[in-house]
């Protein structure tokens, strides 16, 4: 006797990503359902409401950004730090190019809840405590953490977005490092 077909929740959230990347958030749970190759009434077995569905989507997409930007090595300046960040996460956003746009209309719409944003955040704790100890040092331009945050990923958004080559890449990451670093800092790089 066949058995029946199984379907993950991963083929769900994969088929959230298609949906939300070609039609937007707004959709039906039916639509993703649809797309999955599931009923409405499976989807809901794994996802018992569309906004667990979207936090689960939000963090599952923030899961596999984290494991693609790694681990840091602390004895390694923190401009080289930013590097490895901006190079990884550059990679894996050019790599998940519907994934990146969905994690970004997820919590740009506000769709996304609060914990699962902390729950990303979270996961991302290594690239945040490296902006957090380059402020403490003073090595960074006097603004909010979270307006740096949002500069960086401005910045990586619109490398993702103009794809940029690895040398245009590196330019850029180098324009947005003088950006956001204090003046004094750069002039005693030049000496």
């Amino acid at each position: 006797m066949a058995r029946p077909k199984e379907h993950k929740p991963e083929t769900i959230l994969a088929a959230a990503v298609s949906v939300f990347r070609s039609e937007g958030v707004n959709v039906s749970t039916a639509r993703i359902a649809k797309q999955a190759g599931v009923s409405n009434g499976t989807l809901f077995n794994y996802f018992p409401t569309k906004q667990a569905l979207i936090d689960a989507l939000y963090v599952s997409i923030k899961t596999d950004l984290a494991a693609a930007v790694g681990s840091l090595d602390d004895d390694d300046p923190i401009e080289t730090r930013m590097k490895v960040i901006w190079e990884h996460w550059l990679g894996w956003a050019r790599d998940n190019r519907e994934a990146h746009h969905v994690v970004n209309l997820l919590h740009q719409s506000g769709m996304a809840s609060s914990g699962a944003q902390l729950a990303g955040m979270a996961l991302l704790s290594g690239p945040v405590s490296v902006l957090e100890e380059a402020l403490d040092l003073g090595l960074l331009v006097n603004l909010p953490l979270e307006h740096l945050g949002a500069l960086i990923q401005h910045h990586l958004d619109q490398a993702v977005a103009s794809d940029l080559n690895d040398e245009q890449a590196t330019v850029a990451f180098g324009v947005l490092w003088n950006g956001i670093t204090k003046q004094d800092i750069r002039s005693s790089k030049k000496e």
